[in-house]
């Protein structure tokens, strides 16, 4: 059976008629950075969203993944082939007047090191935002709690394909073992209604999903999530639902500058809409998205929404059969060593063995103790 109809709904409980309902939106990836900033600046805040503004209303919050960091200072502490780097205004491309909340647990927050991080988290604060997914000695910012009418929702998030600066560092990205996580779930769930964690993971531009990444969101389900929204992949994966809670294992690019035209799937995203009752998430509504050639974000439709609701369909597809999801491993691994040998490649050319090899050493031993 498809996990999405014509509707594009994901209908989990009935609702009941005489109960106010909540509608948080979450968004896909947005680095007001590059290609992005060129046209904030050229054409103003109005641009990039103008032709969906009306997603934004009506909404309890609206989560995205901030995946850029918002300074003029700091420096690149790690010879990483993309820097995301925007500034505090172009926080201003969001229509006014919404509750927004910015998860900052990914691989760019700390782009430009600790002083970048800070500046972007004072830029979201001045903004009126709140965020989540940091380890701060000084900021409450790792979870986030949103009051609703008749629930109290916990946000929190863990970027397992984070480039985490040392545990001695005043702001660092959230980061942490399965275990670490589970526990960390079993503790919060006990003072909220609702769990939603938002994990950064998965390979890249691959539309499979691996075994490390589904075995991690499945585990923090086991240990009391209520739904598990995943970034990272720049494309749209399969949906799982699993033990009645859904995992979205890539929910795609809302509005960043990535060539489309090389990888025509980036420029898709879905934006979902959580309708919560009586402290339970009782139906999900996908809203498909495509980021334009002007770097405008627009809604899907005609033919191009009926393909990609067959794409989904079909990823999601290989959860159900032992079989097919070894296979999807498989080819999610081969994209891996596939981007993998190209990042090498490209890091020799600019840095050279020795960078190279302290560079993976590093993060290798990172990984191994945080699977």
């Amino acid at each position: 059976m498809d996990i999405l109809g014509q509707s594009w709904t994901i209908k989990l409980k009935d609702t009941i008629p005489e109960l106010p309902e909540n509608n948080m939106l979450f968004l896909g990836d947005i680095a007001l950075a590059r290609g992005v900033a060129e046209h904030i600046e050229k054409y103003g805040n109005n641009y990039n969203l103008t032709h969906i503004e009306n997603v934004f209303f009506d909404k309890s919050v609206v989560v995205f993944n901030l995946e850029c960091c918002l300074t003029e200072r700091g420096e690149a502490w790690e010879p990483k082939p993309v820097l995301m780097k925007g500034k505090a205004e172009y926080l201003d491309v969001f229509p006014k007047n919404i509750s927004y909340v910015a998860n900052m647990a990914n691989n760019h927050f700390l782009d430009l090191g600790v002083v970048g991080a800070q500046d972007t988290i004072a830029a979201v604060y001045n903004k009126g935002m709140g965020c989540f997914g940091v380890i701060d000695h000084n900021l409450k910012s790792f979870e986030y709690k949103v009051s609703l009418l008749g629930a109290e929702v916990s946000l929190i998030a863990y970027s397992p394909a984070a480039h985490p600066l040392t545990e001695s560092a005043k702001i660092n990205v959230s980061y942490k073992s399965v275990h670490e996580m589970g526990k960390d779930v079993k503790k919060l769930k006990a003072t909220a209604d609702l769990l939603i964690v938002s994990l950064h993971q998965g390979v890249e531009f691959c539309r499979y999903t691996d075994s490390v990444s589904r075995n991690r969101a499945r585990a923090l389900i086991d240990a009391g999530a209520d739904c598990i929204i995943c970034h990272h992949t720049h494309v749209i994966q399969g949906i799982e639902i699993y033990k009645g809670k859904v995992i979205f294992y890539g929910i795609g690019n809302f509005l960043i500058d990535i060539d489309t035209k090389a990888m025509p799937h980036t420029k898709y995203s879905l934006g979902l809409e959580l309708i919560t009752q009586n402290k339970e998430i009782t139906e999900i509504k996908l809203i498909p998205f495509f980021i334009n050639e002007q770097l405008q974000v627009e809604y899907l439709e005609g033919d191009d929404k009926d393909r990609l609701l067959l794409e989904i369909n079909y990823l999601s597809s290989f959860f159900n059969n032992s079989f097919y999801s070894k296979i999807n491993y498989l080819l999610a691994r081969s994209m891996w060593v596939k981007l993998h040998l190209s990042s090498v490649v490209n890091m020799y050319k600019r840095t050279g063995l020795m960078a190279v090899t302290r560079y993976y050493f590093s993060r290798s031993i990172v990984k191994v103790f945080n699977r």
